[in-house]
């Protein structure tokens, strides 16, 4: 094979992942994506959770629980790994989690609490292995029961039949990203292509051909390039161009859009955790330690697209580039912190700054609200091989990193 001729396409966290990963063995890799930059839409506008896997206790054959905590698990060292230096993770932080359970949760206190004991046990496992962290951590214990009375002053209890403090975290991902750009900037072996849309992939006698668009000064202009190994890491367009090289769907699919709230919290709100509520269609607050920046999501009011097209409409595209018509972002807002606010005193005085959206990609049918629904489970994804072409459902940002190492082995012993 020519280390010349390996393509990415996309440059989310996955992407650039398994750029970054495939330069660091020695091969020059080819970035395609259609915008202007790296990190730009889903990557950069979602809670930045690394996910342990407390949020997917219904699925009962805890595979997707598994996934996540070993994602988790590694996603700092092979971060590490791909940009060839230690991080000083605590720079990135949120405060931890309270996983806040709802009276009318999917599943009762009891069944969560067994499911977070499974995962402690589960954790203890893994992390024998000595080169494994948790964003810099290796936690004695993932979590630990609160007495709701111990809760913050905000958080109202009488919605609630229990809670647990998690060693959990989110990123910043305005930091993240710019330490991540930087890297994949400045690295000799990554060709980055921006601005350049992907349309179509084409198995040829001797590899692959890529092909698509891109914009030079007033006019659209076709463009194509041969490669010997194609990875699509595209988000929106992943499945429509799988299926040009002959890799249809697994199943049943669907696409979200969600909106994000972003403020500056009320003097009043200060010293609030983040806090997570399960189990159901409820919400996220994400808080910093050294900031009054706080991320807000209900998920009823901030879900406002379903799409089960091949692609995401196109009409979403402007929302999840931060670019949202002014009397949306006042309804979303209103709405959504009115309601979050049944659970979270206070929360309606949040000064927002900003709404936008990022598109959810999962395999299943129905909403969250249906215990039975595949949203409940992420564990079908991860990587397709399908000869000298690879395609990787990430599922969540907390897999991207453990996807892009096994994909970048998979390359290097030439699956």
């Amino acid at each position: 094979m020519n280390n010349d001729r390996i393509t990415v396409l996309g440059a989310g966290l996955q992407g650039v992942c398994v750029a970054l990963a495939l330069a660091q063995l020695g091969y020059r890799v080819n970035l395609f994506e259609r915008m202007e930059d790296c990190l730009t839409q889903a990557s950069l506008r979602n809670e930045g959770k690394i996910h342990l896997g407390f949020v997917y206790a219904n699925d009962s054959s805890f595979q997707t629980a598994d996934l996540m905590l070993r994602s988790a698990l590694h996603f700092g060292p092979n971060i590490e790994a791909f940009l060839g230096q230690k991080v000083d993770w605590s720079q990135f932080l949120s405060n931890p989690f309270v996983y806040a359970i709802a009276q009318d949760s999917l599943l009762s206190t009891q069944q969560l609490m067994q499911h977070y004991q499974q995962l402690e046990k589960r954790y203890h496992s893994i992390i024998q292995d000595e080169q494994l962290h948790y964003l810099g951590a290796r936690p004695s214990s993932l979590w630990s029961p609160l007495n709701l009375r111990d809760l913050s002053q905000h958080i109202l209890c009488d919605r609630l039949s229990g809670a647990i403090l998690s060693c959990e975290r989110a990123l910043n991902l305005v930091k993240f990203r710019r330490e991540v750009r930087r890297a994949l900037h400045s690295h000799p072996q990554i060709s980055l292509h921006y601005g350049h849309t992907v349309e179509s992939v084409q198995r040829t006698a001797t590899g692959f051909c890529v092909a698509g668009t891109v914009q030079e000064h007033q006019e659209r202009k076709q463009w194509r390039w041969e490669s010997d190994i194609v990875v699509n890491c595209l988000w929106g367009g992943r499945l429509k161009v799988d299926r040009e090289v002959g890799a249809e769907p697994v199943g049943k699919w669907v696409y979200r859009l969600k909106y994000r709230i972003l403020g500056q919290t009320a003097e009043h709100l200060q010293g609030l955790p983040s806090v997570t509520y399960v189990l159901g269609p409820y919400g996220d607050v994400v808080t910093w330690p050294d900031s009054s920046t706080i991320y807000v999501s209900w998920y009823p009011v901030c879900m406002q697209g379903w799409s089960a097209e091949l692609e995401p409409p196109v009409g979403w595209e402007p929302h999840c580039s931060g670019q949202v018509e002014t009397p949306t972002q006042q309804w979303i807002a209103q709405t959504a912190l009115s309601e979050f606010n049944r659970y979270i005193s206070g929360l309606i005085d949040l000064n927002v700054d900003q709404v936008d959206a990022g598109i959810i990609f999962s395999w299943g049918e129905t909403d969250i609200h249906d215990p039975g629904s595949e949203l409940h489970k992420r564990h079908r994804v991860g990587i397709h091989a399908y000869d000298g072409y690879l395609s990787i459902d990430t599922a969540k940002f907390t897999c991207a990193p453990y996807f892009a190492a096994q994909a970048a082995s998979l390359i290097a012993t030439g699956f």
